[in-house]
């Protein structure tokens, strides 16, 4: 998209035609238009996709499912400071709407997980953005919304 909006004016002397950034607009528009038919996300879901692939060990394994599952929000985790790294390394890497911090009390600590509404406005705004771009490429490079 960036690169679509960066073109203001014809390109009739440029390598690139107006033809060939109209099928990149089309492109665009077209996986807009699959992201925008998917279903919203119901109001109760709090289940959050860990990018593929990184790490699989046992400890990504037991985050990837407690993120999947859509009914639970809270991950209260038992473990040593370096596994508790690791686990804060993959959230930071990835971005993830969810809060972890070091409750310490006890051997091992433990590691308390949250998931926040973060999740459900950052799909919001995509949707949002995702429709905005989708109008912009119709009325700027004449292609279906």
């Amino acid at each position: 998209m960036s690169a679509l909006r960066a073109v203001t004016e014809p390109l009739k002397d440029s390598a690139l035609r107006d033809a060939d950034v109209g099928d990149l607009a089309a492109d665009c528009a077209a996986r807009l238009r699959v992201r925008l038919a998917r279903p919203q996300r119901a109001p109760g879901d709090w289940s959050v996709e860990l990018p593929a692939g990184g790490c699989t060990c046992d400890l990504c394994v037991t985050l990837r499912a407690f993120l999947a599952a859509p009914g639970r929000t809270v991950f209260e985790w038992p473990l040593a400071k370096q596994r508790r790294q690791h686990i804060h390394s993959r959230i930071e890497a990835a971005e993830l709407p969810v809060t972890h911090v070091t409750r310490r009390q006890g051997r091992p600590y433990t590691l308390v997980l949250k998931k926040t509404d973060a999740l459900f406005a950052r799909e919001r705004e995509a949707r949002a953005r995702d429709h905005a771009n989708l109008e912009w490429l119709a009325a700027r490079w004449h292609v279906s919304a």
